[in-house]
């Protein structure tokens, strides 16, 4: 993936500091083995417990060291030789996001795992609810929520907000920005059916206003069947690690590396737009069919499309129209207290208090929405899960793999002093097992 690597979030320093002084326990420990074998074998005098001191800590330094090697070549080259199979995270950093988003492809976006999943919820009754919280019955809000408006009025804010940026007149460079974009859109307003575009407009009337409540939906669902399936995932990459890697090392890194996908997925849902009536959906989509269809309709539209854009009265007046509702609206919307934006809150607010009224209305939206879901796994499953993918290729190899070493390393340095106590426990059975055979 091209493009500077994405810059790291600073370091925890509560996490820097508890890494450190486990990691110095732990060398410590390996060095108090390394002094221990060093007086028993060459200071100490022969006997029976001086031999069993000194197996414990022969067998105990071997251990600590084999267990240090196996730690730091998860991250960096050991001492800075370079020796195979180490650095594995920033060696394999790509193929490890390549292989998540495959394994999120193939077990997480498809139809059975959604559906399965879609089973259990009721999106109209839980978007109904979110919109309702925090408005009395005459749609005023209520409450704690009457400092920040409740969800009716930060949806209405926001999108109104986002109406009037895009309404503004531009500070600067204006007109030849209204020029190019004039003569863009005449081209392309030339080169297409009238009918098939309106058919069109009103077919993402008909669905868009409900993408940021489908975005939060793949969201949930992603959060979900991650946590199911961390095991999964682990014998998966475990496939791919070198033989002598330990398992619970692959469960620990691809925990972590699945938080942060979890986080990336949260980053990922917006707030919900203001959704259609059921009603006008179905006025909508029988229209959109009928401009999409009808030969004769689309003759009409044609020709009236021409009149009107080359007649210079209907021009000019749609310029001026145009130029005073533009300014109209994006002083209303850009003023929360405004009539038009407490109206739009009010109708917010009571579309969630209707879904959660009417079961009949309620149910035909959770069962489009439904539908929608799963259309929208169907066919964009490779793009959603390349999100990992390209998120994962696009991080610093170094700075991924110091991040992963300050969440998980402080449990890998208790791998090393268990290695180092569990090699030396071994080491005295062996001792012990050798005198008992002669």
């Amino acid at each position: 993936m091209s493009g500077a690597p994405a810059a790291p979030a600073a370091p925890d320093p509560a996490l820097v500091r508890r890494l450190r002084r486990m990691r110095a326990f732990a060398t410590a420990l390996l060095g108090v083995m390394a002094v221990v074998y060093a007086g028993t074998t060459w200071l100490a005098p022969p006997g029976p417990y001086v031999e069993a001191v000194r197996s414990f800590a022969e067998a105990a330094l071997v251990g600590g060291l084999a267990d240090w090697f196996a730690v730091t070549a998860l991250f960096r080259r050991p001492l800075g030789l370079p020796i195979p199979h180490t650095a594995i995270v920033p060696a394999r950093k790509n193929e490890i996001g390549r292989a998540l988003a495959r394994f999120i492809r193939d077990h997480f976006l498809v139809r059975e795992a959604v559906a399965r999943r879609l089973g259990r919820a009721n999106l109209a009754a839980r978007l109904g609810a979110w919109l309702a919280e925090g408005m009395d019955a005459r749609g005023a809000t209520q409450g704690a929520a009457a400092e920040d408006g409740g969800n009716a009025a930060r949806v209405s804010r926001d999108l109104g907000l986002a109406l009037a940026w895009a309404l503004r007149e531009d500070s600067a460079g204006s007109g030849e920005l209204r020029g190019a974009l004039g003569g863009t859109l005449r081209a392309s307003f030339d080169d297409v059916s009238v009918n098939r575009v309106v058919a069109t407009v009103l077919e993402v009337l008909a669905t868009g206003e409900r993408a940021d409540l489908i975005i939060d939906q793949l969201v949930e669902f992603g959060r979900t069947e991650l946590e199911k399936n961390r095991v999964s995932i682990r014998v998966r990459i475990h496939e791919q690690s070198p033989w002598w890697l330990p398992k619970f090392v692959d469960q620990e890194i691809f925990d972590k590396l699945v938080g942060g996908l979890e986080e990336l997925l949260d980053a990922i849902a917006a707030d919900p737009a203001h959704p259609a009536r059921a009603e006008i959906k179905s006025r909508l989509a029988s229209l959109r069919h009928a401009m999409a269809d009808d030969p004769k309709l689309a003759a009409k539209t044609r020709a009236l499309k021409d009149e009107l854009v080359t007649h210079p009265t209907v021009r000019s007046y749609a310029l001026e129209l145009w130029q005073r509702l533009r300014a109209e609206l994006a002083a209303s919307f850009a003023d929360s207290s405004s009539p038009l934006s407490l109206g739009l809150q009010r109708e917010i607010g009571a579309l969630g208090a209707r879904l959660r009224a009417d079961e009949r209305l309620s149910a035909e939206l959770d069962d489009w929405l439904k539908e929608l879901l799963l259309h929208v796994v169907d066919n964009y499953r490779d793009p959603l899960s390349e999100i990992v993918s390209e998120t994962i290729e696009s991080w610093d190899a170094t700075a991924t793999s110091r991040r992963i070493e300050l969440n998980i390393g402080t449990d890998l340095q208790f791998i090393r002093v268990n290695g180092t106590l569990v090699g030396g426990l071994v080491g005295l059975a062996l001792y012990l097992l050798r005198v008992a055979l002669a």
